[in-house]
């Protein structure tokens, strides 16, 4: 009976990321979102934006191209330079930290990791 009413809550993974960015990119309220989508309470959807915002963070995912109309909009423009230079600036220290790990682990290990350039393949 437990695996039954678990499995009313499992929505597919384009169901999600459809809804997540209704209200990350498109400025679509939450309650708005979950009452047009049945779903049975607003909680799951602020669940699945939250981990979308983890994984944002992380760098696992990328940022929403903007569509055609809001390129005119200089608000909106200054919103997503913001939320690029954020990506970019997590994007680089995350950089910065697998280089310092592969650094560290060819000079405890004496073996060169990186691929050289000019190898044959």
């Amino acid at each position: 009976m437990k695996e039954q009413s678990l499995s009313r809550f499992e929505f597919p993974e384009e169901f999600k990321e459809k809804l997540v960015e209704l209200v990350v990119y498109k400025n679509v309220s939450a309650a708005q979102v979950a009452k047009k989508y049945d779903l049975p309470n607003i909680h799951i959807l602020i669940n699945w934006i939250n981990n979308y915002k983890s994984k944002l963070e992380k760098g696992a995912v990328t940022l929403v191209p903007m569509e055609k109309p809001k390129t005119k909009d200089s608000v909106l423009l200054k919103k997503r330079i913001k939320d690029l230079e954020k990506a970019l600036e997590k994007a680089n220290v995350l950089i910065y930290g697998l280089n310092a790990m592969i650094d560290h682990a060819e000079k405890e290990s004496k073996v060169p990791i990186r691929k050289k350039g000019g190898t044959k393949q």
